[in-house]
């Protein structure tokens, strides 16, 4: 049934324009017919100036009243006749078209001011879009003395048909520990596979393929995969170590057992080196705050511009107010940088780095760590001339014997807290692989008390170090510090495999993997909805928690910069017509895992570990990491926003504040379908089946 708008007040606009136009013509005809003095030559001079403002004030008018109500016309048939080939498949496209052309024109209040020719196409051949058009003039009233006889009042418009989309939408998946557990007797993981398929049913219907939806998956836990999705690609991962945090927890020792602290170590090398230790795609943060912006590798970025991304948002009028406090306070409080501008602007520190874990301790006091108490008692010297004694480390602050004989003598364990590493795991007396490593230790401890002087060794211990002098005074803090040595210790250079030796490649090494729960690598942008459902069914839980770490990743897999470059961006064909989505599901709060008896301050995630502020300066504690990474979500969130992406965030079986909150402020709005409040795996399907309506919705889209 064709719905008719009686335009009431349109008619009457139409008809006053017409009322008036007649009036003023026999005026103006007896006005020109007189002949009394210099009035004829100055009429004669104005009449067209006032034919031409006053027509053009009156034609304008009633062209655009025409107009508009013509394009309020145009939208409402072609969403009629949207929603009628929706609801009945059946219908050919002639039927369709006509039934659109008599919606029109039972809306259309000015047919009779269309000059006869005119006419309205709907295009039907674009699976997700009706396209308008109509072409068609009127004619003028007063424009007419001038010569301008009619106006064109050609038009088009646009409609994106339900379940058509034209989006680009990036899932963001928890997918930690937490996610085993389970909810009315059904795990967590379980009800997030099927709510995705829910969205899926919704934005695809029955088509395999749709050239107008592409969706992205980000799993992440407390890191994210991107490589092994892209590969070992040198245009974006750091493959020759140059970047600023690569390889900065280990140190060189060439192939005669001598630390040179002027060669990095390579990660990659590393993964050659372990053997069955492949790299799965894991990767560090970038510098802070280059790991909150989407700066592709290869680019460019001045100081100011990145001074300029940590600035507090404004709207048009200069305001911060419209932000949620939560964000504000987010840029408000956001922390100093721990590296210089020069290292932010350096186009090597947007390449990403992969995750190498360091050999961590194996036990935390001297009954656990000792499998062989035979192993202890043993001592002797090097080939290299270097005085050993047992294989343990313990803190050599309460031995004074190292420093007249300067030996490799443990001493007394004494102090529990420490932890200790089993160096008896990768090194055993007697052979090549324990003199290095014995010349290495004797080395350091050397350098510590003096007798040798080498800065940069010095300095890359009292980076990663609590002690912060350790050539002053009689505390020199060795205990902290040959723990720091014998985790950053990799092992010698074998030039002739290109590979470490002594260490990482030992049958004995208790060395175990280089990247801890690394999640399933990311799905790039895909038309292909079995892509996007075999993907997520497998997915398994694992690891702690960083929203933050996924966010980015989804931003950069929506962007069309690299290393993700699946994207439709400014310069495209349509990209006006395409909207980025992105929705961001947790069950967790974040988390850092915390080592507090050690150094380091927290367990290793792509942050780093505590000590290392790579989080911004003064975060050296695994409670201020984690806070941070609240906050470097909210800024995430916001600058996605700020380039129109739509953002929805959901909680799944979480009864938390901060993340209420949080999600509340990183949403597009802070209710739904923006944010969704999910207590059970029924309630997680309705949130991401209310995204997907609201994302492929019939809508007016140009």
């Amino acid at each position: 049934m064709l719905v008719k708008n009686t335009g009431v007040a349109g008619k009457d606009r139409a008809n006053r324009f017409q009322r008036a136009a007649r009036g003023l013509k026999p005026t103006i005809r007896n006005f020109a017919g007189a002949r009394d003095g210099n009035i004829v030559f100055l009429f004669a001079f104005m009449s067209t100036v006032l034919f031409l403002f006053a027509g053009g004030a009156v034609d304008y008018s009633r062209w655009n009243a025409v107009r508009a109500d013509m394009i309020e016309s145009m939208d409402a048939a072609s969403l009629a006749l949207a929603q009628l080939a929706a609801a009945d498949p059946d219908l050919t496209e002639t039927e369709l078209k006509e039934y659109g052309r008599k919606f029109f024109e039972a809306n259309f209040n000015y047919e009779n001011n269309l000059e006869p020719g005119w006419n309205i196409v709907f295009a039907l051949d674009d699976a997700a879009v009706v396209s308008t058009c109509i072409t068609g003039k009127i004619d003028t009233y007063l424009l007419g003395v001038a010569g301008v006889k009619s106006l064109n009042i050609d038009k088009c418009v646009e409609i994106t048909k339900k379940g058509s989309g034209r989006v680009e939408l990036a899932l963001v998946l928890d997918v930690t520990g937490s996610m085993d557990d389970e909810i009315d007797g059904k795990e967590k993981i379980e009800s997030l596979k099927d709510a995705v398929d829910t969205m899926l049913d919704v934005m695809f219907g029955s088509d395999p393929i749709s050239e107008n939806i592409k969706i992205g998956v980000v799993p992440f836990n407390a890191n994210v995969n991107p490589g092994a999705s892209t590969g070992w690609s040198s245009a974006w991962s750091d493959t020759t170590a140059s970047a600023y945090y690569h390889g900065r927890r280990f140190f060189h020792v060439d192939e005669s057992g001598n630390v040179d602290m002027n060669t990095k170590v390579n990660h990659f090398t590393l993964y050659d080196t372990t053997p069955g230790a492949d790299w799965q795609g894991c990767v560090e943060a970038r510098p802070y705050p280059l790991d909150e912006l989407d700066i592709p590798p290869g680019g460019s970025v001045s100081s100011s511009d990145i001074t300029a991304y940590m600035d507090i948002p404004t709207d048009d009028e200069g305001s911060s107010d419209f932000l949620a406090d939560e964000t504000y306070d987010a840029y408000d409080d956001a922390p100093a940088y721990s590296v210089a501008s020069s290292v932010l602007t350096d186009p090597v520190n947007f390449n990403w780095v992969p995750v190498f874990l360091p050999d961590m301790v194996d036990c935390n006091n001297e009954e656990d760590c000792e499998t062989d108490s035979s192993y202890y008692s043993k001592s002797g010297t090097t080939s290299y001339g270097t005085p050993w004694a047992g294989y343990y480390f313990d803190d050599p602050d309460s031995d004074t014997s190292h420093v007249s004989g300067r030996d490799i003598d443990e001493g007394d364990y004494g102090q529990n807290h420490y932890y200790f590493v089993n160096d008896n795991n990768y090194t055993h007396y007697g052979n090549a692989q324990f003199d290095k490593y014995a010349k290495v230790v004797h080395y350091f401890r050397e350098v510590l008390q003096g007798i040798v002087t080498d800065t940069a060794f010095v300095n890359f211990l009292n980076e990663r170090s609590v002690t912060t002098s350790p050539l002053s005074g009689s505390n020199y803090g060795y205990g902290k510090q040959e723990y720091l040595l014998r985790m950053a210790y990799v092992g010698w250079w074998d030039p002739a495999s290109g590979t470490y030796k002594g260490k990482y490649d030992t049958p004995n090494s208790s060395y175990i993997s280089s990247e801890v729960d690394c999640p399933r690598p990311i799905l790039p942008l895909t038309n292909k909805r079995a892509d996007v459902e075999d993907h997520v069914d497998l997915l398994t839980p694992n690891g702690n928690t960083d929203i933050a770490h996924g966010a980015a990743w989804g931003w950069r897999v929506l962007s069309k910069q690299a290393p993700f470059t699946e994207g439709i961006g400014p310069g495209d064909p349509d990209f006006e017509k395409w909207q980025k989505a992105v929705v961001i599901m947790t069950d967790g709060e974040q988390v850092v895992g915390s080592d507090e008896d050690t150094h380091w301050g927290s367990t290793q995630g792509q942050y780093g570990f505590a000590i290392e502020e790579r989080m911004g300066a003064g975060k050296d504690s695994w409670w201020e990491m984690r806070d941070e990474l609240n906050n470097k979500l909210l800024r995430i969130c916001q600058r996605m926003k700020d380039e129109g992406y739509l953002v929805y965030t959901i909680m799944f079986g979480l009864d938390s504040t901060s993340v209420r909150n949080n999600f509340k402020a990183c949403a597009t709005e802070p209710n739904a379908p923006y944010f969704q409040d999910a207590a059970t795996g029924n309630d997680l399907e309705d949130a991401f089946g209310d995204i997907a309506a609201d994302l492929v919705d019939l809508h007016i889209s140009k």
